[in-house]
């Protein structure tokens, strides 16, 4: 077994209509990782929101590496007016946040219509400190989480939406 180079690695250029809305998040490194995991998992792209960090930022291009030219992203100073917009022009609207109604990403099941047709995803992933607000979660269709077996409650924003997303993807195969 060899690791492959670079240039022998095949992009499926398979496309998925996901965005994923980043609110009020603290570390510019977080929001680089979301640059990064949007390119690699084929997603529409970001909707970067309230006091969330911007690009051009040193700390987003760093982690981010060349993906914040390649993956296109909406910037809003108002988180639950961009779901709300979004909701009206038909998007499924999922919060990544453990709720009294959250189902485990393990067994969540998107709905048949969002599977068949290219309705589009937003998945919301909540602030570091404090998850999804409520002003956002009563916007969302649904809610989800992954399962957590240790101590603690929760784990990074970036860590957690990356599982989540390959989690949603999983769906459509």
């Amino acid at each position: 077994m060899r690791q492959l180079e670079h240039h022998e690695i095949k992009n499926s250029g398979k496309r998925y209509p996901i965005r994923l809305l980043c609110p009020d998040w603290r570390d510019p490194r977080n929001v680089g990782s979301a640059f990064r995991l949007a390119d690699a998992a084929g997603l529409a792209g970001l909707l970067l929101a309230g006091s969330t960090p911007q690009p051009p930022n040193p700390k987003i291009d760093k982690t981010a590496r060349s993906t914040v030219r390649s993956v296109p992203y909406t910037s809003s100073p108002d988180p639950a007016a961009l779901l709300r917009s979004a909701k009206d022009e038909g998007a499924y609207i999922i919060a990544l946040e453990i709720t009294d109604e959250s189902q485990s990403l393990l067994q969540y099941q998107l709905p048949e219509a969002v599977l068949t047709s290219d309705q589009e995803v937003i998945l919301v992933a909540g602030a570091e400190d404090h998850g999804v607000p409520p002003e956002l979660l009563a916007l969302c269709d649904s809610s989800v989480h992954l399962p957590m077996f240790g101590q603690n409650t929760s784990m990074n924003v970036a860590v957690a939406l990356g599982a989540a997303v390959y989690l949603l993807l999983s769906k459509w195969s």
